[in-house]
This record gives C-alpha cells, structure tokens and sequence, in this order.
C-alpha cells in the first residue's frame, strides 16, 4: 500500500504586494550580478563568472522537483508564473532567486578560492551564507508568497532552517566545482561545463545529504516528528561529512593554486 504525503495549500491566498516587492527587487538585484559577472570576465579574460550566472538562471527550471520532495508551494491564486511543471506553477522571479541566492555568493566565493581558502575561512563562509539564505526565504515565507507545508524539523519564523544548512552545502560546493574548472580547464568552452556543475551540485547537497530527511517527510501525511529528527539528524551527519570533502579541495596555504591535491 502506498502511504500518502502531506497535501499542498493550492488555494493559500498570496501576498500581491509582496510578489510585486519580490518580483522587482531579485530581479533588481540580478541586474546588479550580471554586471559584475561582466566585469569579472573582462577581469579573468574569461566568459566564467557570466556562465555561473546563466547556470544559476538555466538549473532554476529544476525547482518543481525540489518542491515535491522538500513541500514547498509557491501560493498560486494570482501568481505571475514563470513556467509549470508536475502541476507546479512557478513564479516569475524563481529564476532571479536563484541567481541572487546562489550565484551571486557563488561568484565571490570562487574568486576567494582562486587566491586561496583555508579550513577556517570555509566554515566562515558557510555560516555566512547559511544565514543570507535563511534570511532570504524567512523574509519571503513570512511575506505571504510560498511556504513549507508538513511537518518540518527546526522551524524558526515558520522557516525549516535545515533547509537552509543544505542550500549552505550547495553553495559552497557550486563555488568550489566552478573555481576547480577554472583552474584545471585547458580551453575557454570548457568553462561551458559550469552548466553541468549546477544541477550536479544542486542535487548532491539537497538530496545527497538530505535524502534521510525526506524520506521521512514523505513516509506518510502525517509523520511523526521523532521520525523526521531521528532521519534529520542522519542528514546532519552527511553534511558534516560532505564538508569534509569539500575541505579537502581547499589549498594548504593562500600561495597555493585550488588543485584538489593535483600538482
């Protein structure tokens, strides 16, 4: 027998003042990211930076299969939609949040790489980031434009901070994969290969590490929140095991090239 999932809030009223507050501002700040983006190429003589922008934007449509696993619904009555998927209506400004939560950090993360990141300056960086995404979403759940619905471990503000700690893992990992390409690749169309890198990431840190968590949250309508800690904190263990792997991509010392041990 097939247990069901907890069912999303199709009909939950959004916020149209917030849409439109969220709707010019990500894509205000896009515009912001994309010029720098631009001027970083022309810095590194290299179509890289603009190429982790146009990842970001390309691994938004994504977004409907991370929305089924981890309960998320973008409120839809009066939605301007972007695009629809598995009867997911996402909204317009899904693809500028993504470039501004993911690939604008993205950007400074791996020019930081590039000149050198020790082991402190990495868990630095990741608290630094787990709290510029958390604030984010708190802000946008809080505004009346999308939620997560179900029960969820560590909700703060009606926001599951866990989600915060794998969008975390994610960036870091994106940033780290881009600043290996930049240094390892030995032609200017491999840097294309950041299209790959996204989605690859995406999925390695949200699903990779937070598989046990969602495979409780989908056990039933209704499962219990022991369950869902007991499997929350099996994921806590995969990311603090999958930083460790991406602390060994980290230089010795700032002198030294991001080779991952390749000399």
């Amino acid at each position: 027998m097939i247990n069901s999932v907890p069912t999303p809030p199709f009909e939950h009223s959004l916020n149209m003042s917030m849409q439109t507050v969220m709707t010019v501002g990500t894509w205000g700040l896009t515009l912001f990211f994309v010029i720098k983006a631009i001027k970083m190429s022309r810095q590194q003589n290299s179509l890289l930076p603009i190429f982790i922008i146009l990842a970001g934007a390309a691994g938004s449509i994504a977004e409907p299969l991370y929305d089924i696993a981890f309960h998320l619904i973008w409120y839809i009555p009066g939605q301007w939609s972007l695009f629809t998927a598995f009867g997911l209506p996402q909204p317009v400004w899904v693809m500028s949040a993504y470039i501004i939560v993911f690939c604008g950090p993205a950007l400074y993360i791996t020019e930081m790489l590039h000149r050198g990141m020790n082991r402190q300056q990495f868990y630095k960086t990741f608290a630094i980031v787990l709290a510029t995404t958390a604030v984010f979403e708190a802000i946008a759940i809080n505004g009346g434009t999308y939620a997560y619905y179900g029960p969820q471990p560590l909700r703060l503000l009606n926001y599951p901070v866990w989600v915060a700690i794998l969008e975390a893992v994610f960036i870091m990992s994106f940033s780290i994969a881009a600043a290996l390409l930049r240094c390892h690749a030995t032609s200017k169309r491999q840097h294309l290969l950041v299209f790959a890198l996204f989605p690859c990431t995406f999925f390695f840190a949200n699903f990779g590490t937070g598989f046990p968590s969602l495979i409780a949250l989908n056990s039933s309508s209704q499962p219990s929140m022991a369950l869902i800690y007991a499997c929350f904190a099996v994921t806590l263990l995969l990311v603090a095991l999958a930083l460790e792997l991406l602390c060994l991509c980290l230089p010795a010392t700032k002198t030294q090239n991001l080779t991952l041990g390749l000399s």
